[in-house]
């Protein structure tokens, strides 16, 4: 399902939808309930259940929050919803199979047999729901849904416009002055509080970056990608690999930098011949990467592009000397390793969704009109013409790209 299509059904099926269900007696079930807490412990829940569905990347920010959950309730179940392609994230992340519940959001009728499904799978269990994506009215209805008893979100409070109704029973104020893995981090921390209708969350949290989702390859497997990527290019030796990301997916493409510039910048450098260009993308992006790699004309390009799993990706990562890339997932999964990282961002603020590696340097130019996008529009803009990223010049990013070789 296309992501505009999705934000129209949030909008215009989400708002009446929440404003009826907010008249609903969710939590009657679950305190006449003569099911016992498994655990015998008080709230949250034997079952926390974390959603997140659109965005891949949110999930591996979200790492220091389920840590904690984990960590505050040994004895509850820690489960997430979301969409089939974070599956291989979230295994990686110490989840098992039974503890993945799958939406599918590819048509209309998968995705309702899908809820269907889910109900199910919580039925006369004791749940407590994290909604990672704030202001999203479809998680904030599947919390509900679901019928957990304690629903933790952020809340619009008295701002303009981000309807939820009444559904939230702990309710965090947006703070978009924090990093989205801090704003997880305070979602998980409200499970210990009492609801109310009292802005939440009154504690100081701490950046968490050195709590981030660390993964380490067994030396066999970057051997078995070495030979891999060695087999691209017969006879040449790999000095320096330099990995590119030249794509986003298409929630949002104004972060997208220049086609052109791409292609520049792999020329450039390729003028130094102890390095070699990889390009790296999903299945969808082959063609995209095959085109840039025409354009730069050189031995020394390799398109990967859907050619690894996840975690194949993250031990092309690890091998790796830096990469660069826009505003997207690979900025998260990249975060997960050492590799140094230069990301480039326009229409959306690093501050709250940067990358959390130390090893990692920003380019943003931070124009009058930037951020335009964010959780109050959708991810969403009017903007045509992004100039946030087109004038992040190939030059910038060679110069960084140099400091970083020199180290």
């Amino acid at each position: 399902m296309h992501p505009d299509t999705m934000r129209l059904i949030d909008r215009w099926v989400g708002i009446p939808l929440c404003f009826f269900a907010s008249f609903w007696p969710w939590n009657k079930y679950r305190e006449n309930s003569s099911v016992p807490f498994k655990t015998g412990t008080p709230p949250p829940s034997d079952i926390i259940v974390f959603i997140g569905i659109a965005e891949i990347g949110a999930l591996v920010v979200a790492y220091p929050a389920i840590e904690e959950a984990r960590k505050q309730f040994p004895k509850s179940r820690i489960c997430f919803i979301t969409a089939a392609a974070g599956v291989q994230t979230l295994e990686l992340m110490g989840f098992e199979e039974e503890d993945i519940l799958l939406l599918e959001t590819d048509s209309i009728k998968n995705l309702l047999q899908g809820l269907l499904k889910i109900r199910t799978h919580f039925k006369e269990e004791r749940v407590s729901a994290v909604v990672l994506e704030p202001f999203a009215r479809f998680s904030t209805l599947l919390s509900a849904w679901i019928g957990a008893s304690q629903r933790i979100g952020c809340y619009r409070f008295l701002n303009e416009g981000v309807y939820l109704g009444n559904l939230l029973t702990h309710r965090l104020v947006y703070n978009s002055h924090l990093h989205a893995s801090q704003t997880y981090f305070a979602m998980t921390k409200a499970l210990n509080d009492q609801g109310s209708t009292e802005p939440l969350l009154k504690e100081t949290i701490a950046p968490q970056i050195r709590n981030r989702l660390k993964i380490s390859i067994p030396e066999k497997e970057q051997q078995a990608l070495w030979t891999r990527l060695q087999s691209k290019c017969p006879g040449k030796k790999f000095i320096k690999i330099i990995l590119i990301n030249a794509n986003t997916s298409d929630i949002i493409p104004l972060r997208k930098w220049p086609l052109e510039n791409f292609v520049e910048l792999g020329k450039q450098l390729l003028e130094n011949s102890k390095i070699t260009v990889v390009l790296t993308g999903g299945p969808d992006e082959q063609d995209a990467c095959a085109e840039l790699a025409k354009k730069i004309n050189s031995e020394r390009v390799i398109n990967f592009a859907g050619k690894t799993s996840f975690k194949e990706l993250i031990t092309l990562y690890s091998i790796s000397d830096l990469l660069i890339t826009n505003d997207s997932g690979p900025v998260h999964f990249a975060s997960t390793t050492e590799i140094p990282i230069v990301a480039l961002f326009g229409p959306e603020t690093p501050k709250i969704f940067g990358p959390m590696s130390p090893k990692a340097k920003v380019i943003s130019l931070e124009l009058a009109c930037s951020p335009c996008i964010s959780v109050f529009n959708q991810k969403k803009s009017s903007c045509r013409d992004n100039q946030c990223m087109k004038q992040i010049s190939v030059q910038m990013v060679v110069k960084e790209t140099q400091k970083i070789l020199r180290k």
